[in-house]
């Protein structure tokens, strides 16, 4: 793209040399408007890893059985810019401040009510809940103003409580501003 835009210039150029100056229908709005073509050129970044906003995804690949205050530990990281999510603690860690939506779905796995808690360090957010059946479902959404640093992760508060794997569970979160 540089390379046309100096192609452009140079021919721009090579055109009002030879003819001595500027035919008087072409004014400085094309130079202008050139000038601007090559400055946005200059200006536009191409997209680099290390440019995109902090993201993840995970799914349990297995049935989990969670006691009190287990955190639920996702095993298969699909998505995880910035590194941010742990999988062999559950925790997210904030790597840049600002506001994240995170979000987890979830299936129950034997005849108990499932409840999760989304976390962030120790405060509690927002809970997510399944009927008392096997296979129902569950989910959970929020969005949070957090800090670099910052821990979220997702909580069973419950003595009791099983997860369906195969990939039905998931949790994410990612950078929105």
């Amino acid at each position: 793209m540089t390379y046309i835009v100096v192609f452009l210039f140079v021919s721009v150029l090579a055109t009002f040399s030879v003819q001595g100056s500027c035919p008087p229908s072409i004014g400085n709005d094309v130079f202008e408007d050139l000038m601007n073509v090559m400055l946005k050129v200059k200006c536009q970044k191409s997209v680099s890893k290390s440019s995109l906003q902090p993201t993840f995804f995970a799914t349990l690949t297995k049935t989990v059985s969670l006691g009190t205050n287990a955190v639920l530990k996702f095993d298969r990281v699909v998505t995880n810019i910035g590194n941010g999510y742990d999988p062999k603690s559950g925790v997210f860690t904030v790597g840049k401040s600002g506001l994240y939506e995170f979000a987890a779905n979830f299936i129950s796995d034997g005849n108990n009510y499932l409840e999760l808690n989304l976390m962030k360090n120790s405060d509690f957010i927002v809970k997510g809940h399944s009927a008392k059946a096997h296979g129902t479902a569950g989910s959970l959404q929020a969005i949070l103003e957090v800090k670099k640093g910052d821990q979220i992760y997702l909580r069973n508060p419950r003595s009791y409580g099983a997860l369906h794997g195969d990939n039905y569970a998931m949790f994410s979160g990612h950078f929105l501003q």
